[in-house]
């Protein structure tokens, strides 16, 4: 435009000047001639100016018209977009909004002016300054946002003010439809299962053909009208055994009643009096079906391995435990121990030495059965060394007696020495842990390439990698158990000395409270045989002496515990030495006084550690509190580690945990 006037400017002023310098030219030619052009000249600019200024009001008038009109339609556009917009100011107040966003806005603009009431989990400090998006459900309507900074030429002046010049847009779009559609496709999408009766044989002894047939076909339309209630696939391709699907939205609803099919099925009646339970492994969200396939492979045999009755669900990477609700059956039979003892000999035979490791900061089971393995590996002819983590007060007791046999010289050595140790050949035997970051010699373990996992815990997802045998047994009340039935089998008889034999028994008895619990006919077995081996019972309870101190520490635990919802919590004091031993006793201790299902003992580890014991009288469920805060166990008896906490912080977590398991116990009780 102002190119355009300049033009005409200096076009009239041309005009101008030929004008004058013609005239000049007619005035010396004939002066009066020229006055008359003058006047002439005078007369048309005047004329044409009047023109060109009418010309100009009118043309001005339809400009402004237009950009009246203009300035109307775009700002009626802004205003009336399908995309909502909000502007706002660095504290989340709305400065502008067009009549979309105000239209979807259910409280009243005048009284919040905050962005924060339409998306409350808004973080307005960690997009402050960028740019992006983010997908936002808010009510029943699903958003694409898209965030903008709209920066203040200013806001790098030196002012206070400066940053609420400052701005950020925000534009709704709804995919609401879309993302239904997408919701929907995703809860239609297939979830494959297995799912096996872990016990048949056990509920079915005994039985007539016909008692036998009954019971069968109860468990089984127990089992079809489950699946068939969510309109799933269901065939039985083994006398135990089936094979299903279903979508992952009957997947979802099976989850939020905790599988109603296992109490279902554990509430059929059988003559033994023996509950009839069943595993189940499930997966969804993969990207193939033998992919998926594969994984609910995996998940039932993690059912399995826990103990049976409940079910193991992979939605993606994230697994997730159902039930449990009953100890394991022992599915250990002699043939399998025998199978097992000769595998072990045969890995023993390929190999140039042995390493043998329990878990970190060992108990008397977990050096009781490495100590077995070892003699195992001695008898085998080879060259063997238990690793082990910091002297506790369990491998400390033992190694004192060590001096008496000869033939313990340089068994025990450091995790550094064990990594040193450790060659391509070395067979590693892993014994009472199978989760790869808990033993005690991490850095040995992934050095190995040949592996044996010897453990009775309930499985937890991450196993140690790529074993050459596993033998895993949940109903066993010990590793030392596991270990001395191996010991009666293997291929090179073995000759047991006093100390071997009395720390495999201390490895029953610590696990076993003496004999109380997690107790069966094996475990008598087992404990006969290692008195025959010359465990001596003197040694044993010099291995569980307290000290006057400890008697002391563990009744001021006592007189300090806490008492909420049946649980029992308390906390060992600090500077105590074997703080482990002394928390599993003070549990022990707490689950035996009336009205305590659950007790909770807290106590400090090097490396700024709390470690936690719990045990159960069995109706709630420790080793699923143990697993949610990153341990394990059993169902009565279990522990965790947990890390970058203080003691009050762990606490809290524990009870926490604790009382949701509680709650969810007390549900289940009310819907059965």
């Amino acid at each position: 435009m102002n190119s355009e006037r300049d033009f005409f400017r200096i076009l009239t002023r041309t005009t101008i000047g030929v004008v004058l310098i013609l005239l000049a030219v007619i005035a010396w030619l004939s002066w009066p001639f020229a006055v008359l052009s003058f006047i002439f000249v005078i007369a048309v600019y005047l004329y044409n100016h009047k023109a060109v200024r009418r010309e100009q009001r009118i043309w001005k008038e339809q400009f402004d018209a237009i950009a009246k009109g203009v300035t109307q339609a775009s700002s009626f556009a802004l205003q009336n977009l399908p995309t909502a917009i909000v502007i706002i100011d660095s504290k989340a107040r709305i400065c502008w909004c067009n009549s979309v966003f105000r239209d979807w806005l259910t409280v009243d603009l005048d009284k919040t002016q905050r962005l924060n009431s339409f998306i409350p989990a808004l973080r307005l400090d960690k997009i402050w300054g960028k740019s992006g998006h983010f997908n936002e459900h808010i009510d029943e309507r699903y958003f694409r946002v898209i965030y903008k900074y709209i920066e203040n030429p200013h806001a790098y002046a030196e002012s206070e003010d400066a940053e609420l010049e400052s701005y950020m847009a925000f534009y709704f779009d709804d995919i609401t439809e879309s993302e239904q559609l997408r919701l929907d496709a995703e809860a239609s999408a297939p979830a494959f299962g297995f799912l096996m009766m872990d016990n048949i044989e056990d509920v079915t002894k005994g039985l007539s053909d016909v008692e036998y047939t009954n019971l069968w076909a109860e468990i089984n339309n127990a089992v079809v009208e489950e699946i068939d209630k969510y309109d799933g696939f269901i065939r039985n391709y083994a006398e135990d055994s089936y094979i299903f699907c279903i979508s992952k939205e009957a997947l979802t609803d099976m989850i939020a009643h905790n599988f109603p099919l296992l109490a279902r099925v554990h509430s059929i009646p059988t003559s033994r009096r023996i509950p009839a339970t069943i595993s189940i492994g499930i997966a969804a969200g993969e990207p193939s079906i033998k992919e998926q396939s594969e994984r609910a492979r995996s998940a039932l045999e993690l059912a399995l391995g826990r103990g049976g009755d409940q079910a193991s669900v992979y939605i993606g990477s994230d697994l997730t435990f159902y039930g449990g609700k009953t100890q394991g059956s022992e599915k250990n039979t002699r043939v399998r121990a025998r199978v097992v003892a000769q595998a072990i000999k045969e890995l023993m035979d390929d190999a140039d030495n042995v390493i043998v490791m329990g878990h970190e900061r060992e108990d008397y089971d977990s050096i009781g059965g490495a100590i077995g393995v070892a003699a195992m590996a001695k008898a085998a002819g080879k060259i063997v060394h238990v690793a082990v983590s910091d002297q506790t007060v369990a491998i400390k007791k033992l190694s004192d007696l060590f001096p008496t046999e000869p033939t313990f010289a340089r068994l025990l050595v450091t995790p550094q020495e064990a990594e040193e140790l450790t060659t391509d050949n070395t067979l590693v035997f892993v014994v009472d842990v199978h989760r790869p970051d808990m033993v005690a010699a991490v850095k040995a373990l992934q050095k190995s390439k040949r592996r044996v996992v010897i453990d009775h815990h309930r499985r937890a997802s991450d196993f140690i990698e790529k074993p050459l045998l596993t033998y895993l047994e949940p109903a066993s009340s010990s590793t030392s158990e596991l270990v001395t039935e191996l010991i009666q089998y293997f291929a090179e008889p073995i000759s047991l000395n006093v100390i071997e034999a009395s720390a495999l028994y201390a490895g029953i008895v610590v696990d076993t409270k003496n004999f109380a619990v997690q107790t069966g006919s094996r475990t008598f077995d087992a404990a006969s045989f290692l008195r025959r081996s010359g465990a001596d019972l003197s040694i044993v309870r010099h291995l569980f002496m307290e000290s006057f101190e400890a008697m002391q520490y563990r009744s001021q635990m006592l007189a300090e515990a806490e008492r909420t919802e049946g649980l029992a919590f308390t906390v060992c004091p600090g500077g105590v030495k074997g703080p482990s031993i002394l928390a599993a006793q003070t549990a022990d201790v707490l689950i035996t006084i009336e009205g305590i299902e659950a007790s909770f003992v807290l106590y400090n580890l090097p490396d700024d550690v709390i470690g936690v014991s719990a045990r159960s009288q069995g109706n709630v469920n420790v080793q699923l509190i143990m697993e949610a805060l990153g341990g394990g166990g059993h169902r009565t008896v279990a522990g965790a580690q947990l890390s970058h906490m203080t003691i009050e912080e762990a606490k809290a977590a524990v009870q926490a945990e604790a009382l949701k398991a509680v709650e969810q116990m007390k549900k289940e009780e009310q819907e059965e």
